[in-house]
């Protein structure tokens, strides 16, 4: 997975520095998720690898599936992927993208692993307190992590807070050895 994110990282900049020049990074964030959906289609990916569709006419295809999110820079960019290859990439590319718009409006991923589900308003509370200590906007992803026991880890870019019980007995351990 690491390997497929180094190799989209150079398409997914372009494609949102593309973005950002035009003014619409909705709508290319709107296409690359048609297209990452389009490409998890196992009946395209046949289509993609059969060595007897050029890539002109995968082009066409994509063109007939993506319709209303496309135009010329859109469907350049497209063509570019095709050519070197990497259409089997855009599920890559948009969480890159995604991303660097993230970044751009300065919102931070915050991941929060519990040992059991939270509710919505735990995520919440979890995020607007994140949210003040750190000064930016937050989108709280959760993982539920049975062997935690019990609280907490929170990861905020490289930042961990580990308030689970699992950490508070690996600490104990450390005080007494």
């Amino acid at each position: 997975m690491q390997e497929k994110l180094t190799i989209a990282r150079p398409y997914a900049l372009a494609a949102f520095s593309f973005a950002e020049e035009a003014g619409d990074v909705s709508a290319w964030s709107a296409m690359l998720d048609a297209l990452a959906s389009a490409v998890a289609n196992p009946d395209l990916m046949l289509l993609i690898s059969h060595p007897r569709i050029s890539h002109s006419q995968l082009l066409e295809l994509l063109r007939e599936i993506l319709g209303i999110h496309l135009n010329d820079q859109r469907t350049n960019f497209i063509g570019a992927l095709l050519d070197a290859e990497r259409l089997v990439l855009a599920p890559e590319i948009l969480v890159l993208f995604e991303r660097s718009r993230a970044a751009a409006e300065g919102a931070a991923d915050v991941r929060v692993e519990t040992a059991f589900e939270i509710s919505a308003a735990e995520q919440d509370r979890i995020g607007s307190a994140v949210s003040t200590r750190i000064g930016k906007a937050c989108e709280v992803t959760t993982a539920v992590t049975p062997d935690l026991l019990g609280g907490a880890v929170i990861k905020v870019g490289d930042s961990v807070i580990d308030i689970s019980l699992r950490g508070r007995l690996r600490a104990l351990e450390k005080q007494l050895l």
